[in-house]
């Protein structure tokens, strides 16, 4: 059986896994452990060197309180087009992701940085 190649999105997505954690102040040790994989193996996910298991993600996911869907964003259409070689014909995330994650980040701002967010959110929309 032949290792599969690890790609981009591979890369991507143990980013926000590391990312996602540390906002959370999670050791990796602790997440590991919860989703009964060793730190190693965590580690190779987070770095992008392994692809990561379906499950496993599913896991991440519940632990680090996040729509799994999240983990995907920075996968661009373009991305998809590789991959399949036709044209995407839909983003799969959903508004409600968007709001959940929203939601997660606007908790831990400061008030100055939520006036601020808000004020670089009217100016998209002018």
């Amino acid at each position: 059986m032949s290792k599969l190649s690890v790609t981009e999105i591979d890369v991507s997505i143990g980013l926000r896994i590391q990312l996602r954690r540390k906002e959370l102040q999670l050791t990796a040790a602790y997440l590991s452990e919860k989703i009964g994989i060793s730190q190693q193996q965590l580690s190779r996910y987070e770095r992008g060197m392994n692809k990561i298991n379906v499950s496993h993600l599913f896991a991440i996911s519940v632990c680090l309180e996040t729509p799994i869907s999240w983990f995907f964003l920075e996968c661009e259409i373009n991305t998809a087009n590789k991959v399949s070689n036709t044209v995407a014909p839909y983003v799969t995330v959903q508004d409600a992701d968007l709001q959940v994650r929203l939601h997660q980040v606007w908790t831990t701002l400061s008030r100055d940085q939520q006036r601020k967010l808000i004020s670089l959110l009217d100016s998209f929309s002018l």
